[in-house]
């Protein structure tokens, strides 16, 4: 007696199928995770140049109010030179006195030593420090 033959169908039923099932899971594994790694190398890029753009933005602003700091220190210099305080002075009608007159209160004591001791307590107290 001798055996018949196998039926193809049934040869490849027999193994092969399912050695080639664990070989697709990890394949889709990998896919997978080459995929999310491609988007957050994306995003990342994404992230960076918006990061640019602030900063790009902010480097703007930045000139602008240093150029208007600077202007600004113009117009202050420009505002307390002392020949535009004497004409505006003028114009509002503060000029310097003819003749001056002492004025004496009462009940307020005078300066004993003249201007330089009435800063005495303040220059005790800077050269008392510990």
């Amino acid at each position: 007696m001798t055996a018949g033959a196998i039926p193809r169908s049934a040869a490849h039923h027999s193994g092969r199928r399912s050695k080639a099932r664990p070989v697709v899971r990890p394949l889709l594994i990998f896919i997978l995770a080459v995929t999310i790694a491609f988007f957050a190398v994306i995003y990342s890029r994404i992230s960076l140049d918006r990061t640019a753009f602030e900063l790009q933005l902010l480097d703007r602003e930045i000139a602008v109010q240093e150029e208007r700091h600077w202007d600004l220190r113009a117009e202050h210099a420009r505002l307390q030179t002392p020949d535009r305080i004497t004409q505006r002075a003028a114009e509002l009608g503060l000029v310097y006195p003819d003749d001056r007159r002492a004025i004496e209160v009462t009940g307020v004591e005078s300066v004993i030593g003249g201007p330089e001791d009435r800063w005495m307590d303040l220059r005790a107290l800077f050269v008392e420090q510990p």
